[in-house]
């Protein structure tokens, strides 16, 4: 994780039809597992830093991956270079429509009316076990923003947590007298920061 890190494209989700954007990335635990299937592309962005968007499908209270692109070069009309975003699907999974995504435990978060600003808009909170829907609940920014303060401080509990943040402090240490004004500064900065940029630490409903 980069200290100047950009936001960055979210996933997507479809619902009844209807896409939505999405907090979490669901597909990143089976590349953990299968790295080598992970979408290879040349072209890099700050704003896209695991490489591609996915698009998944909720049928049948099941999580299934439905496309994924990357972004990839193509000449336009008057034969420039030029990106696009191009599926891949079907290199990855050339024998599915789509895949199921078993290897995912943890509560999906979708932006359900981004049009507005922050303090109204609701979120629809779907946990999922191995893949299939258990629980779903609608937050509003309030409620939000408490559910995601509780389940912050669990995952502080953790050991990845705790790499990571480790990790973070060790970076340009010799630049800190010049960012910082003491050590509990920084050690909130990275807190803030690990918090902000790490899509995948809602677990499961508490109460």
């Amino acid at each position: 994780m980069d200290a100047n890190a950009t936001g960055q494209y979210p996933d997507k989700i479809i619902i009844d039809g209807k896409e939505y954007s999405i907090r979490n990335n669901p597909l990143e635990p089976y590349f953990e597992k299968y790295p080598d299937r992970k979408p290879k592309t040349t072209i890099m962005s700050s704003a896209l830093h695991r490489g591609y968007i996915a698009t998944f499908t909720l049928i049948d209270k099941k999580i299934y991956l439905t496309d994924i692109k990357i972004k990839a070069k193509k000449k336009d009309s008057d034969k420039r270079w030029e990106t696009e975003m191009k599926s891949v699907f079907n290199e990855v999974f050339p024998n599915d429509d789509k895949i199921l995504m078993d290897l995912y435990s943890e509560i999906l978060i979708v932006h359900l009316n981004l049009e507005v600003t922050n303090k109204e808009r609701n979120r629809l909170l779907i946990e999922f076990q191995n893949g299939t829907e258990q629980e779903r609940r609608t937050y509003d920014n309030e409620k939000y923003k408490v559910f995601m303060d509780e389940q912050f401080e669990l995952y502080k509990k953790t050991e990845k947590y705790k790499s990571e943040f480790l990790d973070l402090m060790k970076d340009d240490e010799d630049d800190d007298d010049e960012y910082y004004e003491n050590k509990k500064e920084k050690e909130q900065f990275i807190e803030n920061l690990i918090r902000t940029y790490t899509p995948n630490f809602t677990s499961k409903f508490t109460d």
